[in-house]
């Protein structure tokens, strides 16, 4: 190979580098805003919040890609952490709250404690034992991207672990459909926190949720 035709070969690699990566290399650059173009879907964040995709996320979505993964997921699942808000308690724990998309159509008049649960695939789910139902209730999403679709909004609580090691939290899911698809937020709420007040501070957390 000649030194000009080398040359020419290595520039082109330098060039497809950036490009290959953004195509799925590695996940996006944690920020206030996550973008899937591939996937039609962008999450944009509140001041003071972080969006990003975990590690482990990645890892299993580059497998579902591949088809060496069965996980039903459309995208990425999305976490996004208070940061300004910091860590609390003896176990540095943080806000935070995940987002994901699943293949199929969510029925909310499937009670979430029973066998039939979850439908579709993919959805939050604990063993039924250690859950309580507490509330349901329809909200209807005001982020510009989605605008007027009906979700369904749940509180549970839920106890982790087992005799000694085991602990009472409280979960809240946003589950709601697009397309051919349903979508959820889940966040998880210590029991030694008012979960209205975490709740709350979900709703602001969110300026923008886009799916076309």
């Amino acid at each position: 190979m000649s030194t000009v035709r080398g040359a020419a070969l290595l520039i082109s690699l330098l060039a497809l580098t950036p490009l290959s990566a953004s195509c799925g290399g590695r996940p996006p650059a944690p920020g206030r805003e996550i973008s899937f173009p591939d996937y039609a879907i962008t999450v944009r964040v509140a001041e003071g919040w972080e969006a990003r995709v975990d590690g482990p996320d990645w890892t299993t979505w580059r497998r579902v890609v591949k088809g060496r993964a069965d996980e039903p997921w459309v995208f990425p699942p999305i976490t996004a952490t208070n940061v300004a808000a910091g860590t609390f308690g003896p176990a540095n724990r943080e806000m935070y709250w995940r987002f994901k998309g699943v293949r199929g159509t969510f029925d909310p008049n499937v009670y979430p404690l029973s066998a039939d649960y979850p439908k579709p695939p993919g959805l939050w789910m604990l063993d039924a034992q250690k859950l309580e139902l507490l509330e349901t209730e329809p909200r209807t999403l005001e982020w510009p991207g989605v605008a007027g679709t009906q979700a369904t909004t749940r509180v549970y609580e839920n106890t982790h672990g087992a005799s000694a090691t085991s602990a009472i939290w409280h979960t809240y899911t946003v589950v709601f459909n697009h397309g051919p698809n349903a979508y959820e937020f889940v966040m998880m709420i210590p029991d030694d926190v008012d979960f209205r007040d975490w709740i709350d501070e979900f709703w602001k957390s969110i300026e923008d949720v886009s799916l076309t």
